[in-house]
């Protein structure tokens, strides 16, 4: 009955946050990004001695987000007719202009299963564990013949788990109850995007992220960190 309750109140954030942007995101912008793939994780655990076990292994794990995307940091059409300080200076300074038209950035929401398998003297177990969150993406896109684009990207997030359970000795335990995967996860890293646009309303890329966590327990108690690489397919619709 406990699982049940928890896997119905995951249900329930994951569709209320989805909601949230489907509806109040595209009031801001036209620009909305979706992408899904895999998360391949590396956990990273070291002992209250500060020794690093080397029985985890990467596992897999479903990855998608959904995102406000703002094309360029400036309007072009824009600051060329408008009488501020800062459309001056760019109306003087045309490769400034043309820098901070290539300057994009994401903001968004992602739903991550963060996983990955080990074994102690041939006692097998595993973790999994699904993460909601939030990010930001700061890119540079940089344009290639034929429709084609490469958008480099730093990115920063905060992630919550919602479900979790270890499979050890043929039984599991509840990892939202332990505080090494229900603290908050604050996670960085870079990434890219390899973009095709397929007509003036589409376009579709392929997208590649490292990212890990920056937050640990405090000196002295046992930490485990995440290390995922992430593989997606995405579309962004234009304006």
């Amino acid at each position: 009955m406990k699982l049940k309750i928890k896997k119905s109140i995951m249900n329930k954030t994951i569709l209320g946050i989805f909601l949230v942007c489907c509806f109040a995101v595209p009031a801001l912008a036209q620009q909305i990004k979706f992408n899904q793939g895999i998360a391949l994780t590396k956990f990273d655990y070291q002992n209250q001695q500060g020794q690093n076990f080397q029985g985890l292994k990467p596992g897999s794990g479903l990855a998608f987000s959904l995102a406000y995307h703002k094309a360029s940091l400036i309007d072009s059409t824009k600051y060329r007719t408008e009488h501020t300080p800062l459309a001056s200076t760019l109306s003087q300074s045309t490769s400034m202009a043309k820098f901070l038209s290539k300057i994009n950035y994401d903001i968004g929401i992602q739903f991550t299963q963060l996983n990955a398998v080990g074994d102690i003297t041939n006692n097998a177990f595993s973790y999994q564990t699904d993460y909601v969150g939030i990010h930001g993406k700061l890119g540079f896109r940089i344009s290639l013949p034929g429709q084609l684009s490469i958008n480099l990207q730093g990115i920063a997030s905060l992630n919550k788990i919602v479900h979790g359970n270890q499979l050890i000795s043929n039984r599991y335990v509840d990892l939202t109850e332990d505080a090494q995967f229900s603290q908050v996860k604050i996670m960085a890293g870079y990434g890219a995007e390899f973009e095709k646009r397929f007509s003036a309303k589409l376009a579709g890329f392929f997208s590649y992220e490292q990212t890990q966590t920056l937050n640990s327990n405090p000196v002295g108690q046992s930490t485990l960190n995440f290390k995922p690489t992430a593989f997606s397919l995405g579309i962004r619709f234009l304006n």
